[in-house]
């Protein structure tokens, strides 16, 4: 009974020293986007064979679903000011996959942030903000993979 009331007393103190410091107010989304995010993980509400060797996956990262130069891309959400929409892009990181050189543009489009919880682009689907604080971004966005319908959830770290 003693370690018992030990083991409560020590999970309340983890619970209670958890940091809220580091979550974005809804009010400070658009601006708190801004910077370079690198992928943490991304996965599958339904699970795909996107390299086509057999094998479905969910976990879309952390297996061979997606090339390991894509998994290095960099994420870039930046303000264009004034009335304009702000940018995003997809650039490549050290691991170019050919298609394009290390460090360059894979891909860019423009966005505007909507309701402070949707990233509506002007050509790409558009992304729900799941999670969000200072240094982690979880998205989801709705695809089609694999000839079904799915939700890939991506979750970025600020790099």
């Amino acid at each position: 009974m003693k370690i018992f009331k030990i083991i409560c007393i020590s999970i309340m103190l983890v619970i209670l020293s958890c940091n809220k410091d580091d979550e974005v107010s809804v009010d400070d989304r658009n601006e708190a986007l801004f910077g370079q995010w690198e992928y943490e993980a991304i996965m599958s509400d339904t699970a795909v064979d996107i390299n086509g060797d057999g094998t479905v996956n969910i976990d879309l990262y952390n297996t061979n679903e997606i090339r390991q130069c894509l998994k290095d891309n960099l994420t870039f959400f930046a303000s264009r000011g004034g009335e304009e929409k702000n940018a995003f892009s997809i650039n490549e990181n050290g691991l170019s996959c050919g298609e394009v050189n290390a460090f360059e543009t894979v891909e860019s489009d423009r966005y505007e942030l909507v309701n402070d919880k949707i990233i509506r682009f002007d050509n790409r689907n558009e992304m729900r903000i799941i999670e969000f604080d200072k240094n982690r971004l979880v998205l989801e966005q709705d695809d089609f993979v694999d000839g079904q319908e799915v939700v890939i959830t991506y979750t970025y770290k600020r790099s």
